[in-house]
């Protein structure tokens, strides 16, 4: 007897069936961990919890599927929807994002599942039990459990899971892209066979595997371009990000240019003054003495009113410089006061972003302001701890509507999430602070601290 009759001649029990079905599932749970697992506050606690709770689960599902003879499909289908929302609780995923992967694993689930039928009805033929697999399918289903996860370790684990957190995405995104694998997944279900005969012949058979094989390709090819085109608007958002730190510096080393040109010039031209206020003098007119001295006072550069050093740090103080010069032209009332040493554990680039996209957002909405006074007030600190630490704050006066599109702030000159708000959250995070927006009205109001090693 050789080994193909060895194998024909015993057939699994029922129990044997529901169980080998139910570890399919369990499959399903270790690729949802795969992609969840650094989601999750304590991934090796909750990781571990939740696969005990799911061994422990769908064992005990096989065994009363295997007593009362229930098909293993009426437990999975509640199982997955407590696990989409167990998996969107101790992650940090919405339940979008949550649904997308958990379809993803449950597309791997099935494909296997049917993929393990095909095989079964090929080795066993007639002797297949209907629409369970014997030991042959039985094996095939163990095996492809087992390689699927060393197969998707990577993409799971390291390429998809990036890509939720783009902010180049909106979350009406995600809020779709989920049904893509969930309705593939009811696909391959749906083309599961009503029964083993409608698979005994070879034509059918060969279909069945060109189908699942050719499907899973597409699906492949799907996700890859889906990754793509993510990573794609990742690099066009950090580009334009990139030429809007550009073009902000470019227009405040112009605007610094132009104040140091004009103090220059009004160092150059003391000589002048001194000598025109010795002719002044000479002639004993003290009319023309007092006019021209209230004249000099009056010059913009030399009012109180428009300082030329706020802080010690040098790039931060240009910002400062530049914007509230632009503020005071709008008509604002500004005041600005900053206790920023020269030098601070931050790179010089990314705190001038993040300041001139406070700063610019504020005087925007000053611009469109239309009646009320029109105010600026940004307080900045820096705190040498330990630990150390960077706040600031700024409000500003507006008069016009504040629209949030799903929890960003939209942007006033296209619609879309704003990238100043979008840049300063990131850059918060990035330094494990926070960054808080509140408005009233008549204020608009934003704190950002930033955590910052000692310098």
């Amino acid at each position: 007897m050789n080994l193909i009759e060895m194998v024909t001649s015993t057939t699994p029990s029922a129990m044997s069936f529901a169980i080998g079905e139910q570890v399919n599932a369990l499959m399903g749970v270790i690729l949802c961990l795969m992609a969840m697992w650094d989601r999750m506050e304590n991934p090796k606690r909750t990781g571990g919890i939740i696969l005990a709770v799911s061994t422990v689960w769908f064992i005990l599902c096989g065994f009363i599927c295997g007593l009362h003879r229930i098909p293993t499909f009426w437990t999975v289908i509640p199982t997955a929807i407590v696990a989409v929302l167990v998996f969107s609780k101790v992650t940090d995923l919405t339940v979008s994002k949550a649904l997308l992967l958990c379809s993803t694993a449950a597309y791997v689930v099935a494909i296997i599942y049917y993929l393990s039928l095909v095989m079964d009805v090929t080795v066993l033929g007639e002797q297949s039990v209907n629409l369970r697999v014997g030991w042959p399918g039985l094996i095939n289903l163990l095996v492809l459990d087992i390689i699927a996860p060393l197969c998707l370790w990577h993409p799971l684990h390291d390429s998809i899971p990036p890509t939720l957190d783009s902010p180049a995405i909106s979350p009406s995104f995600w809020r779709l892209i989920w049904l893509f694998p969930f309705i593939s997944t009811a696909i391959v279900v749906w083309c599961l066979p009503a029964d083993n005969d409608s698979i005994m012949s070879d034509r059918v058979r060969a279909l069945a595997f060109t189908i699942a094989i050719t499907y899973s390709c597409f699906m492949t090819l799907a996700y890859l371009l889906i990754w793509y085109m993510i990573r794609q608007s990742d690099r066009l958002l950090e580009a334009a990000r990139r030429e809007h730190y550009e073009a902000m510096q470019t227009i405040q080393l112009q605007h610094m240019n132009g104040r140091i040109r004009e103090a220059r010039q009004i160092r150059h031209n003391t000589r002048h003054h001194i000598q025109t206020l010795q002719t002044l003098a000479s002639a004993n007119d003290m009319d023309g003495i007092r006019d021209y001295l209230e004249q000099m006072a009056n010059h913009r550069l030399l009012s109180p009113e428009h300082p030329m050093q706020y802080c010690e740090h040098a790039s931060l103080n240009a910002v400062l410089v530049y914007y509230c010069d632009w503020a005071r032209q709008q008509g604002a009332d500004v005041d600005v006061k900053a206790a920023v040493p020269p030098y601070i554990s931050i790179n010089n680039a990314e705190l001038c972003s993040l300041v001139g996209n406070l700063l610019e957002n504020a005087v925007e909405a000053i611009m469109a302001q239309h009646s009320g006074d029109k105010k600026l007030r940004a307080r900045i600190r820096y705190n040498d701890g330990p630990p150390a630490s960077l706040f600031i704050v700024v409000d500003n006066s507006y008069d016009s509507s504040v629209t949030q599109v799903d929890g960003n702030f939209a942007s006033s000159k296209h619609g879309g999430n704003g990238l100043g708000t979008m840049t300063v959250k990131e850059t918060a995070e990035r330094h494990g602070g926070t960054a808080s927006f509140d408005y009233d009205g008549k204020t608009f109001k934003t704190s950002v601290m930033l955590c910052l090693d000692e310098t």
